[in-house]
């Protein structure tokens, strides 16, 4: 009898000790935190310039404009003869570089939560910090600079400083896991399928909701881009009229129905008010991303519509190239981006993949000075972050001629392999080719145009890539990345530039995670 009521005592105060445990548990606050510590070496070389030097405003007087240069030419030359005359050091080089330098990063994210609803997340980062950079003074008048605070600052003997935080991430997350909803209010990452459209942190409130029993899922929000409101150009001690913002909108629906197959429609608005940049717009990109995953081989179909409208401040200029005038010009867009990826595995070691890349429109400038992105099925971005290859479009370091805010009227092919080899090596070797949609304008050149010789095409280079990545250890990581880049005449059409042909970088990564 005794053990039976023990039993039976045991069952009923078993639970509640069970729920007890867990209120004292949620009232304690649990922290988590990750991160990474990054040293780097780099060597670059280049004869090819990253940005156009020459005007792209439309040419009235080509003679003109050619006898200003040459004798502008003329006088940075005598002024370089005078110096070497007083043993001073020239300051005219030749137009090639080759640059050796290093860096070290470090990033840090810390979460904490009191209980299973409410987590807070901060997320900081140190650097880059160049060894022997330029840091802040120490001392005088002039030692904030805000140019200097924040990622790159200090590395200098003597006169590095601590004010190279940056914040990266700073928001509360709510989670109701039996409802499967999600809410993060704050500075947080909002990126979409692949970043093709939007990779980027901002303050904004996201909103995620599962509903498993249906096997998708809905995730919306707004992104707060910019704000002027409290611009006071009058200078009277109150802020001007309200509403000079951006803001970013968008949702987004994921589903799985099949094992092997996965979809995300979405759409991204822009609804820029801000006419601090003479330029304001309301653009939507709508998408489609499908993901097909089978046993060997696997490949993405992703294709994007760009549409809305642009309204732009346009000068009018005289026979002088004087302005007399401002006027806004509407514009509209339509465009598009397909993105295709392929990969066949031959076995756990050896794969290869194949991707295609582009948008539509023409690269750089109209015969009228105009962003060609704005007429002519031109695809206008909106904050986009991918890398296809190490230099033609990139944002991890080294060179880049494009970026993902850069890529209108670009397309890109490659073909690339990847090689897991003694161990715990892996290679990677890759070959890119870069065409524009439509041949850049030549039309707006000064140096590479037709009345030297020259002609315009869509052929903007070629780039191969060899990787090597070593796992030391599961968290110490040691990576090598290297390309060459061999360009073709539409980059130099592009960029207005009769110099060059080769652009190359290699880098060591040495990297800790924890």
């Amino acid at each position: 009898m005794f053990n039976r009521l023990s039993i039976v005592i045991v069952l009923i105060f078993l639970p509640l000790g069970f729920l007890l445990s867990q209120e004292e548990e949620s009232q304690r606050t649990i922290m988590n935190f990750n991160g990474s510590f990054r040293v780097r070496a780099t060597n670059v070389g280049r004869d090819v310039l990253l940005e156009r030097r020459t005007p792209v405003t439309p040419i009235t007087n080509l003679e003109r404009e050619n006898a200003e240069r040459l004798q502008s030419e003329q006088e940075a030359v005598q002024t370089d003869l005078e110096r070497r005359q007083q043993g001073l050091p020239s300051q005219l080089t030749r137009r090639k570089e080759d640059v050796s330098y290093y860096d070290s990063r470090f990033l840090y994210n810390m979460s904490f939560s009191a209980n299973k609803y409410v987590e807070g997340v901060w997320g900081m980062q140190v650097g880059d910090i160049p060894f022997g950079g330029r840091g802040l003074r120490a001392t005088g008048p002039d030692g904030f600079d805000p140019g200097l605070i924040g990622p790159g600052s200090g590395g200098e003997r003597g006169r590095t400083a601590a004010v190279n935080v940056q914040t990266n991430f700073l928001y509360l997350n709510f989670r109701i896991p039996e409802s499967g909803l999600f809410i993060k209010v704050g500075q947080q990452l909002f990126s979409s399928a692949q970043g093709r459209v939007l990779f980027s942190t901002g303050t904004g409130v996201s909103i995620l909701k599962n509903f498993q029993f249906l096997r998708l899922s809905l995730e919306g929000g707004v992104l707060r881009a910019r704000d002027q409101s409290f611009l006071d150009v009058d200078k009277n001690g109150f802020a001007d009229k309200n509403y000079q913002s951006s803001n970013i909108y968008y949702n987004r629906l994921k589903f799985e129905y099949f094992r092997n197959i996965r979809n995300e429609v979405y759409a991204y608005f822009l609804d820029d008010n801000d006419k601090t940049d003479n330029e304001t717009a309301r653009l939507a990109w709508y998408g489609l991303h499908n993901e097909f995953n089978f046993q060997k081989f696997s490949f993405i179909v992703h294709g994007i519509l760009n549409t809305g409208t642009v309204k732009k401040l346009k000068p009018i200029n005289d026979s002088n190239d004087v302005t007399i005038f401002n006027t806004t010009k509407r514009h509209y867009i339509k465009g598009g981006m397909y993105d295709f990826q392929f990969t066949y595995r031959w076995n756990e070691s050896l794969n290869f993949n194949l991707i295609a890349l582009g948008t539509t429109g023409r690269p750089g400038f109209d015969e009228n000075g105009e962003e060609a992105n704005l007429k002519g099925n031109g695809y206008r971005t909106l904050a986009p972050g991918f890398s296809i290859s190490n230099i033609a479009t990139d944002f991890t370091g080294g060179y880049a001629l494009f970026n993902g805010s850069s890529f209108s009227g670009l397309n890109e092919y490659g073909l690339f392999s990847n090689i897991i080899a003694f161990g715990p090596y892996q290679f990677t070797f890759g070959y890119y080719q870069l065409w524009a949609t439509k041949s850049p304008e030549i039309r707006i050149n000064r140096e590479f145009n037709q009345q030297n010789g020259y002609r315009t095409s869509t052929y903007m280079g070629m780039e191969y890539n060899f990787n090597v990545r070593y796992n030391v250890t599961s968290d110490f990581q040691i990576i090598f990345r290297s390309g060459y880049f061999v360009a073709g005449d539409a980059l130099f059409v592009l960029l207005d530039s009769k110099y060059g042909r080769v652009l190359r970088e290699a880098f060591i990564v040495f990297e800790h995670r924890f």
